[in-house]
């Protein structure tokens, strides 16, 4: 089915509470009338569809009522269908007695239930009917009732009493939206797009689905392979919703227009302005409907429209003068009020920009400082562009972060470059200088060009402050492009613990994120956390001083030290608010790296459709950015989840596609992951091992100590445990991170074999949450028990893994895939027989293991022996491992 036509299909989520009152309801003998009351769009008639379809149909009829405007003008015409060829209702007794006759079927013991679709449309007439055949026990009533409306006292009768009952419904949660949207489109949603979808139709189910098929049929809700994700900002509208939204807006009094008009064109408008515009009555009437809301801004209210797309219909409708002449009459009474607030500046320039292209080159000056310090900075761009020319460094500086922010790299050097030149004093050139290079850095990926732009403004920079500050920055290079221990003994002497008068804000919240990680990467990792929270209050605390994006923009190291302190699920906390934190900010800038950081702990914790999930959302948001470095890393990421779910194309077209991309040099080696779990999934454990030992060689080369354990850790997972528990015993000693002494004890633990100490450590792992490698050991110490024929013991340790992977999502590794026949061979006929089973020639094998063919064929023989087969046809089945998906 293609997935237009599954998107018209919608589930009902999110109403078990709902659903379970009717049911005790229908139970209930005093039961006659339920209604579901909310506004248009919530699904109530769904709600009552999937009420009626869990009804025994021997013991219930039902029967339809759809109440409409047109039906309403006329006496009995909704329910006209009801009433019995015949029937003289001029008597109203006996027009009565023979419409119950015939809805209770004559005496058969069958109960009738009505259903009445928007109730609140019934003539009066059908509704004194209706409530009579309710009192006398003929039927039992569903009706749906929309809120906002002024009810006849006739509905009012109808849909009250001890006797009925009501249920609200409301709009879905995000959790729910999410499931919803999840189950239509058959696949995981991006996390960006769910914030959009969310937002966009704030939970309302009619408006979410109107937008799901706009934006499939528009091509603006696509499937990257692995998320379904919208394109920035182009959510569709169907035909369909527009005109629901135009009827519910065209409902409203016509004196409300001129309001409603404004309101879609500004956004948010002091209330005194609104009720200038209409009269009093006109207001309570749109706030009765819903239409608008009214808040509190500080002491001054406000008034909004009720939903986003009412905004955008009215906007659509309106003339370019028309738009034009509201916006500058409220540009000039907000004006005229004295500017009282900081973000009026910002509302009248942008209001003279959309009316006539133009405004006040000091005024567009002061507005883009407010949307800066909101964190818009398509709007400081929009705002700065507008100008006639740079007036001074601080419009170069701030157009240049902006630019950066956007991903436009390099107009954004352009710009820093000509502002570091034309500065006025050494200031102002510092500010300059520093914001390049992290432009340089960051989305250039040009770090020798930004060490050769610090080292040139250091020989022209006079005062020790100055050269504190290129020192600073000096360190942060250093510390992302690969260089830790150099750029932390850098910023270990020049960055001081708190802010002082002579450090800049933003050069010292990128030190102190830049400290965080690389006291994380050599292991110091008590202090990497200290500081990431210090960090992270700080840029709070000055979020409206600081040029460095949203204050969750500190929030990526946090979680990396966290991590590596192995507070995982505090980790993930953190991480994904503050993912959350910047996508309704619409701040893009950290977004990948800091979901390349949440996939890489939920990989540890074994989650791969989650790490997945977060390692696609990295490449989404990296390529909206225009930022390369991450997608190495997700891509490599991907291709272990993938090959840890048994699905070796995904597996090896995500390890191709990460070599698109360069090395990130903070993760130094960490890119091979991919590659080496894609042979470890076909068998070729040697192979793999070969591929993490040289990774976790430049991970030792630039001392990456974090980096190094994760290599060393799955080295020992797949067959080198004795060789990774040397080197990981001395990460451990030098480092304060518990983590890594989680990783040595698992990696020892393997190198041993003993399975008591197995089980210790399985224990361990999982109480911190690493709950593949927790049933990854705790399987290691079932196979050993087997061997040495305590079956017992086998058992419990076999039962204790499987409770320890159910939460791991499908993933399937060499320690996990050994089962109670293949647990009799040896490591070695393990190796022979897994890459035999893979369809690697003896010859292959030999080659790869550094053996001669006849040893591997005498492996193969001892492996045939043992497992009661005859050739290698057999393997695979006998081995029990999962068929790759290739």
């Amino acid at each position: 089915m293609d997935v237009r036509d599954s998107a018209r299909l919608w589930p009902l989520v999110g109403r078990d509470v709902e659903l379970a009152a009717f049911d005790s309801a229908w139970t209930d003998p005093r039961f006659r009338g339920f209604v579901i009351a909310g506004p248009a769009g919530v699904g109530k008639t769904r709600m009552a569809e999937e009420w009626l379809s869990r009804l025994p149909s021997r013991s219930v009829t039902v029967s339809r009522v759809t109440a409409t405007e047109a039906a309403r003008t006329v006496p009995l015409g909704a329910v006209a269908h009801l009433i019995p060829a015949g029937v003289d209702l001029s008597d109203p007794v006996k027009g009565f007695a023979a419409i119950s006759a015939a809805l209770s079927g004559r005496g058969r013991a069958v109960q009738h239930l009505l259903f009445v679709d928007d109730v609140h449309l019934l003539d009066s007439t059908s509704t004194v009917l209706l409530r009579q055949l309710m009192d006398a026990g003929v039927i039992r009533l569903v009706a749906t009732l929309r809120t906002g409306r002024a009810l006849s006292d006739a509905a009012r009768a109808l849909t009250r009493g001890d006797a009925v009952r009501r249920v609200d419904l409301g709009t879905l949660d995000q959790g729910n939206v999410k499931l919803l949207l999840e189950s239509v489109l058959g696949g995981a949603i991006g996390r960006r797009t769910l914030h959009e979808l969310f937002t966009t139709s704030q939970g309302n189910a009619l408006y979410l689905r109107e937008l799901v098929l706009g934006g499939l049929t528009a091509n603006t809700l696509v499937n990257d392979g692995q998320t379904w994700q919208s394109k920035e900002r182009l959510l569709t509208r169907t035909p369909v919703l527009t005109e629901l939204i135009a009827a519910r807006l065209d409902a409203a009094d016509p004196r409300a227009r001129p309001a409603l008009e404004l309101l879609a064109l500004c956004g948010h408008l002091p209330l005194p302005d609104v009720e200038a515009a209409i009269p009093t009555d006109v207001l309570e009437d749109l706030e009765r409907l819903a239409i608008i809301r009214t808040r509190h801004d500080g002491r001054r209210a406000v008034a909004t429209l009720a939903h986003p797309l009412y905004a955008e219909v009215l906007r659509d409708e309106l003339p370019p003068s028309r738009r034009r002449a509201l916006l500058l009459a409220q540009a000039e009474r907000t004006a005229r009020h004295g500017l009282r607030r900081h973000s009026d500046a910002l509302h009248i320039a942008s209001w003279k920009l959309a009316a006539t292209g133009t405004a006040d080159a000091g005024l567009l000056v002061r507005a883009a400082t407010v949307a800066r310090h909101a964190h818009d900075y398509q709007q400081v761009v929009t705002l700065l562009d507008a100008l006639p020319e740079e007036h001074s460094t601080s419009v170069g500086l701030m157009r240049g972060e902006a630019l950066r922010e956007l991903g436009q790299w390099e107009k954004a050097d352009d710009v820093l470059a000509l502002t570091e030149t034309n500065a006025a004093d050494e200031s102002q050139a510092l500010a300059a200088t520093i914001s390049r290079a992290m432009n340089l850095l960051w989305t250039g990926n040009r770090a020798e060009t930004a060490l050769e732009v610090i080292a040139a403004a250091r020989r022209r920079t006079r005062s020790p402050a100055g050269r504190r500050l290129l020192r600073v920055n000096e360190g942060v290079v250093r510390v992302f492009s690969g260089e830790p221990s150099e750029g932390l003994h850098v910023l270990d002497l020049e960055l001081p613990e708190r802010i002082g008068q002579d450090m800049d804000i933003d050069a010292w919240l990128w030190g102190a994120m830049a400290k965080s990680i690389s006291m994380t990467a050599v292991g110091r990792v008590t202090e990497a956390v200290a500081w990431a929270e210090r960090a992270y209050a700080l840029h709070r605390e000055f979020d409206e001083h600081a040029l460095l994006s949203h204050p969750a923009a500190s929030v990526p190291p946090l979680a990396l030290a966290l991590t590596e302190h192995a507070r995982i699920d505090e980790a993930l906390e953190v991480g994904q608010k503050g993912y959350d934190d910047l996508i309704s900010a619409r701040t893009l800038g950290p977004q990948a790296w800091l979901a390349l950081i949440i996939a890489r702990t939920e990989l540890m914790a074994g989650r791969v459709k989650s790490a997945t999930r977060w390692y696609a959302e990295s490449v989404t948001t990296a390529s909206a950015r225009r930022q390369t470095k991450p997608q190495r890393l997700a891509f490599s990421g991907m291709a272990v989840c993938a090959a840890l779910s048994g699905d070796l194309a995904a597996a090896d077209e995500a390890a191709a596609r990460a070599k698109d991309y360069p090395a990130v040099e903070w993760f130094p080696g960490e890119d091979y992951l991919g590659d080496a779990w894609c042979l470890a999934a076909r068998g070729d454990r040697k192979g793999a091992r070969d591929l993490l030992l040289e990774a976790a060689g430049l991970a030792r080369f630039t001392r990456h100590g974090s980096s190094e354990a994760l290599l060393l850790t799955d080295l020992a997972r797949l067959g080198g445990a004795e060789e990774a528990a040397t080197r990981l015993a001395e990460i451990a000693r030098l480092s304060q991170g518990k983590l890594v002494d989680l990783r040595t004890g698992y990696a020892c633990a393997l190198a041993s074999q003993d399975p008591g100490r197995l089980l210790e450590v399985a224990e361990e792992l999982g109480q911190t949450g690493l709950r593949l490698f927790a049933g990854e050991a705790a399987a290691a110490a079932a196979t050993r028990w087997r061997r040495s024929g305590r079956s017992r013991y086998a058992a419990g340790a076999a039962q204790q893994a499987q409770h320890y992977i159910t939460s791991c999502e499908g993933a399937h590794t060499p320690i996990l895939a050994l089962t109670e026949t293949a647990s009799a061979l040896t490591p070695r006929e393990q190796e022979v027989a897994l890459l035999a089973a893979a369809g690697r020639a003896s010859r292959d094998i030999a080659q790869a293991l550094h053996l001669s063919v006849r040893t591997v064929n005498n492996h193969l023989q001892n492996a045939y022996t043992k497992l009661g087969i005859s050739n290698r046809r057999e393997l695979t089945s006998a081995l029990r491992i999962a068929t790759p998906r290739a």
